[in-house]
Order: structure tokens, then sequence, then C-alpha cells
């Protein structure tokens, strides 16, 4: 298998961290060789790295199913998605006024920029700078160069994050012995193979439907006009049915089957096991209550954009994992109720999947996004080790053995032996890797068991000293 044209793709998401490994084809489809995922079960909130060690051994679990895929090649770096609930635009003006006419330069362009980027925000990282129309007197202009004006403005809209996110994952695929080949902004890259070209262009609203969070996006005239995260999503609605006695399990289980829609009658009921059954209104009720409010959220935040709904042509495109609940596009189509309404369960780029496992549906526009944007190679080849005999053999080597085999079988044992060898060799590094990340662990459990005997030595000192002076 070739793999000098392999792309390695990390989402850190609000339930899980998934990667994929990729190969990009001259027709402009994909495919996808590796898929693996990992739950990040409290480490990663809101799609943002909270415990960076339980991340990077996340992170190093991925790899190492990854890994043996790749048969004679190991991965040395990763096109990261970087997304959480902290990330949001803001949109800056960058003005230029002439005394005289004077013709727009690149120098007077990369000035502004230069001047946008410099823009600081307390407690934020500017990620990414989305460049919009300039406005030269009444006109809009894609390319201001080599136009004549007395007045430029440049609107450009910020994509910025809490200071601590990029850090801290940064930090986690340190520990985790990856090096990040780029991170891009995960709804961008979404976007770019879930949206069509008519739909960026007449505008839309790309509601992304996550576990813990959901991101709503604006294109209008093929620019991203406004990006915001609302800190809400499935897993809120799992959640709120663990108060009808249910446990988190039971709860999703019920949710996936039942949906949200079209309350049943009074007297039908779910089995919940041998023993339980719970009404079934109350399950609707539940689950209605919390869309409402994920819905509502997203609505004001369509409103404070600017941007109204019937001015978006294309309507509303829906992704993430909850787009699987039943009933959630008639939710939609009530909620906003004149626009069209897409569900998009695959990506407009083509993708064959190539992979005993892949994500739910409506949830890998993140991962083929980032495949699709890689520009290097990801995989490190292991050195093949060839003696001079067998490619003498090879090239100029008998038909037959000296036994009367065939000599081409021959070869092709040697090298399935080699193939084998070089999968055990790629083995063992995995799990030298995971032997480090255990010592590791080991050695932070022990630090901290010192830390306790420390500190009770230290109560039980205290103690005595305070029996003594109570003794005086």
């Amino acid at each position: 298998m070739a793999t000098n044209d392999l792309i390695v793709a990390i989402e850190l998401g609000s339930s899980k961290i998934a990667g994929a490994v990729g190969r990009k084809r001259a027709d402009g489809t994909l495919q996808v060789l590796a898929y693996a995922n990992e739950p990040v079960s409290g480490f990663v909130r809101r799609g943002v790295v909270y415990n960076i060690d339980k991340t990077a051994q996340s992170l190093t679990n991925i790899i190492n199913r990854l890994e043996p895929e790749m048969n004679n090649a190991t991965i040395g770096q990763a096109y990261v998605g970087v997304g959480g609930y902290t990330l949001h635009s803001e949109l800056n003006t960058v003005v230029r006024t002439f005394g005289e006419e004077t013709r727009v330069t690149d120098a007077i362009v990369t000035e502004m920029e230069e001047e946008n980027a410099a823009k600081q925000y307390p407690g934020h990282d500017m990620l990414i700078m989305v460049s919009q129309e300039y406005k030269i007197g009444n006109n809009a202009s894609n390319e201001p160069v080599g136009v004549n004006c007395s007045r430029i403005e440049g609107n450009y809209l910020n994509i910025l994050a809490r200071a601590s996110v990029m850090d801290n994952t940064n930090k986690s695929f340190g520990t985790a012995g990856i090096e990040i080949a780029d991170d891009s902004i995960a709804p961008l890259e979404a976007a770019k193979v879930l949206l069509t070209d008519n739909e960026r262009r007449q505008g839309c609203v790309l509601i992304d439907l996550g576990a813990d969070t959901t991101t709503v996006s604006i294109y209008k005239g093929g620019y991203l006009r406004f990006l915001t995260v609302v800190p809400l999503g499935g897993q809120n609605i799992t959640r709120d049915l663990c108060s009808l006695q249910l446990d988190e399990q039971e709860a999703e289980r019920i949710k996936r089957k039942y949906g949200v829609l079209y309350p049943a009658a009074s007297d039908e009921t779910v089995q919940v096991d041998d023993e339980r059954t719970i009404e079934l209104r109350k399950v609707h009720e539940v689950i209605e209550a919390r869309l409402e409010e994920i819905l509502l959220n997203v609505v004001r935040q369509v409103e404070t954009s600017g941007y109204e709904l019937k001015n978006l042509l294309a309507g509303v495109v829906c992704c993430g994992g909850g787009i699987n609940l039943k009933g959630i596009e008639e939710a939609l189509a009530q909620k906003f109720q004149s626009a069209k309404i897409r569900l998009a369960h695959d990506t407009v780029t083509q993708v064959e999947w190539d992979t005993a496992e892949r994500p739910v549906e409506g949830t890998q526009g993140v991962l083929v996004g980032l495949l699709m944007a890689g520009e290097e190679t990801c995989i490190q080849e292991i050195p093949m080790e060839i003696k001079p005999e067998d490619e003498s053999k090879a090239v100029t080597g008998n038909l037959f053995t000296d036994d009367g085999e065939s000599a081409q079988e021959e070869r092709d044992r040697k090298r399935e032996e080699e193939l084998q060898r070089r999968r055990a060799a790629a083995a063992a590094k995995a799990q030298e890797r995971k032997e480090k990340q255990k010592g590791f662990l080991a050695g932070l459990v022990k630090k901290i068991k010192s830390v306790g005997d420390n500190m009770e030595k230290i109560a039980t000192d205290f103690l005595k000293d305070e029996e003594m002076d109570d003794n005086q």
C-alpha cells in the first residue's frame, strides 16, 4: 500500500475523539482507509480539553488503533480540528483614508490585514481571520487591488477562542508524542464538505447539533458571516431523561428509539426492562422541552447575527448526531417556518469508507473536511531492509528453485515475511508508546500518594504539638 499520500485527521469532539486516515483522489473524491474513536468521559468538556493527561492517553489509543491498518507505516503527524463552546466570531473594520485619489496596492491591503491581526481580545486568542468584502465608496469588492479611491474599508471576521483552548490542545498532543501538522477551525472545515456552493452563495444557517454543544454558522455571498456555539446539545436531553429514574444508557436508548414529536396517547408505555415501564408521554415532554430550549437559543443567535432568515434563501442545513433524533426535521420546520430544511446525513464530497466502522450519520463532516484540506503526508515509512542477494534474485533469479518449486512463490513468501516483520515493528513501537504512557501515569499516582503520606505525617505532628501545648 502506497502511503506517501495519506492524510491523518483528528477531531476533538464534545462526546468523543475521532481519528481517520484517508487519501484524496484525482477526481476530487476521498478514500478513507482507517477510522477510530474514543469516548471522552469528561476529560474533554464541550469540545475543550480539560484534562491534558487523559486526553493524551485517548489520543495515543486512537493512533494505536489506526496504525495497524497502515501495514508498514507509523503516524508522524495529524491535522487537528479545534472547536468547543468558547468559539465565536467578532467582526472588525479597518479603514484607510487618503488625501487624494489613490490606487489600492497589495501593500495597503496587507497593512490593513496586519492591523486587524494585531487587534487584542483580552482572555481570547484569534485563531483565524476570514476576510469579507472591501467597501470602496458605495461599492463592495472582493479584489480591491488596482482600484482608485480616497477611502477603503476592510471588514474582517475574526474567529476567537479562550486563550487556554489551543494551549491545552498543544500540550495534549505533545504529551502523546503526536505532531500537529496544522490546526483548523472544525466548523469551517465541516462546512466546506457539507454545504454546496449554491448554499454558501445564497445564504444559509448551518446548525451542528452535537452532544454537548450546538454550533451555529451563517453563510452569505460565499463567505462565513457569523459563528457561535451554544453550550447545549443531545447529552442534555439524555440527562433530562435520567430524571425519569433511568440510567444514562437507558435514557440514550429511549431517546434514539422514540424521538421527539407527536406525543403518544396517555396510556402508551415504554418498556425499560423486565420490571419497569414509563409513560411515553413523559418521554416526549422531556425531549421536546429541552429541544425547544436548544432551538430557541439557535433562533436568538441568528437574530443577533444581523442576518434575517428570510434573506438566507438556502434556508437551514443541519448536521451532527442530533439529526438522527426521530422527528427532528419536523421540529426544525416548526421553528424555522418559512425556511428550507436540509438534513446533512452525508457530505457533498463523495467519500468511500474502506473501514469496518464509520462515523454516525451527520457526524463525519469535520474529519472529511480535515482530510480534504490536508496537504502533507502524515505517514512515516518503516525502512525496509533488502539484502543484496534478495535483490539479485528478484531481478535476475531463475523461474524455478533448485527443488523445482516456483521461484516467484518463494519471493512472494519472503515479501509476506518482511511485511509481517514490519507490522510487528509497528506494533512494538505502539506498545512502547503505551508503556511510556503507563509509566508516566504510574509516576503521577506515586507522586500523589507521596504527597498524601506527607500530609498525614504533617497532620500527626501538628496534633502532637497541640496536645503538648494543652498539657503545658
